[in-house]
């Protein structure tokens, strides 16, 4: 899995070069801004599910998995409808003399929604017995074919706006691939138990209300920046968040494996061992990049080497974001939902104020400095609150 992520995201990094060294600095201010706003999108229509069906899934019998996974397709596209109406027109109210894009075009990019749902749902199923062969195959497909896309559009046979709309059609072969994938594992004899969906609905609220916080907290930058300093901006601070990204994906691959069986085994040595043997083996990469990051940067484009001190903070910040992100998954587990909102909230007050208050004269130092604070206070001040939620070791001699 981990290694099918990282092949993806490299297709990925290397759309991004080209696209950057032939595009101008505005079409990757809206790349950035398309791309978030779809992010938007799928976390309104994920609805919180995800990891809900993963943690039941796999802590119960076939029958009740199966009942969950049915359970959840009608609510994920009923959100999906109601998501996609409100990003597009939210986009066409704000951001409509500023796009490249014609109205269509962004609403057909974000009508990719629909097949993600589809497929999220039956990775969950899949992830939950540990089948994540198939997710990976299906996920490099989506990719090579939006690497296919970026491919025709720096040789100039394939405009921006209809790069963006092989979107939805990557989606959709992904999530035929899955689908197919899933059909193997259901076991059609059994009839699936039927679960509490008003507690599945609220249970994923509550999880949703965190994502959408978390989702906030690390994108509201973006908008921030595109309104206060402009596409340009937007666009370099977006090469150094691509590389950042890169270097989460080395354990993103890890946290959706170990998850299935953190819900089985959820105790307090298991978590330190994961916190401090991953931490440490992060900080090796981001240390690479930041000792290279100009070179790194200049490959782009010469331009974008002004974004070499955002991505300073954004390497110091990658340790952080794994040790967090496990914490939260610990906390899901221990169905402390509620806590984690808690948390988020605080951040996203945190980090958006501060944003605000620093990005129009700081402009990307500001953004990426903010991100890393943001994190090092939640690891340092609120590590603890969140470690007092899980399960001692028992001694089991």
């Amino acid at each position: 899995m981990a290694t099918a992520n990282l092949l993806g995201r490299g297709l990925g990094y290397i759309s991004i070069i080209l696209m950057a060294r032939r595009l101008a600095v505005p079409y990757m201010g809206a790349y950035a801004l398309l791309y978030t706003a779809s992010m938007l999108v799928e976390l309104i229509a994920n609805l919180g599910l995800d990891k809900l069906l993963m943690r039941e899934i796999a802590g119960s019998s076939s029958a009740v998995g199966k009942g969950y996974f049915r359970a959840a397709l009608p609510i994920r596209f009923a959100m999906a409808t109601v998501s996609w109406a409100a990003a597009w027109g939210l986009l066409m109210r704000f951001f409509r003399h500023e796009l490249p894009v014609s109205a269509a075009t962004a609403g057909i990019f974000l009508a990719m929604i629909f097949p993600v749902i589809a497929t999220r749902n039956c990775e969950a199923f899949l992830t939950a017995h540990e089948k994540l062969i198939p997710i990976a195959f299906s996920q490099f497909a989506e990719r090579m074919l939006m690497f296919a896309a970026a491919m025709l559009l720096v040789t100039d046979k394939l405009s921006f706006g209809s790069m963006m709309c092989v979107a939805p059609l990557a989606a959709l072969v992904r999530m035929i691939m899955i689908a197919v994938s899933t059909r193997k594992e259901w076991m059609p004899n059994e009839a699936p138990v039927h679960p509490n969906v008003r507690k599945l609905v609220r249970e994923g609220l509550e999880l949703f209300l965190t994502e959408v916080l978390a989702l906030v907290y690390f994108r509201s930058d973006v908008f921030v920046m595109a309104k206060m300093r402009g596409l340009a901006d937007t666009g370099i601070y977006q090469i150094a968040y691509k590389i950042f990204d890169v270097c989460l994906s080395l354990f993103a691959g890890f946290l959706q494996a170990a998850f299935p069986r953190m819900a089985r085994n959820n105790t307090k040595e298991m978590l330190r061992t994961h916190l401090l043997t991953g931490s440490l083996l992060l900080s090796v990469p981001a240390i690479g990049v930041i000792l290279l990051r100009h070179p790194i940067l200049d490959v782009f484009h010469k331009q974008y080497v002004t974004g070499s001190t955002a991505l300073v903070w954004l390497m110091l910040t990658v340790p952080l974001v794994y040790i967090n992100s496990t914490l939260a998954n610990a906390t899901i587990v221990a169905r402390r939902v509620r806590l984690l909102g808690a948390i988020a909230l605080l951040l996203v007050v945190m980090n958006v104020s501060l944003d605000i208050a620093l990005i129009p004269r700081w402009g990307i130092n500001a953004a990426a400095f903010v991100t890393f604070f943001c994190e090092v206070f939640s690891t340092v001040v609120l590590a603890p609150l969140l470690l007092r939620t899980m399960t001692k070791v028992r001694d089991t001699a």
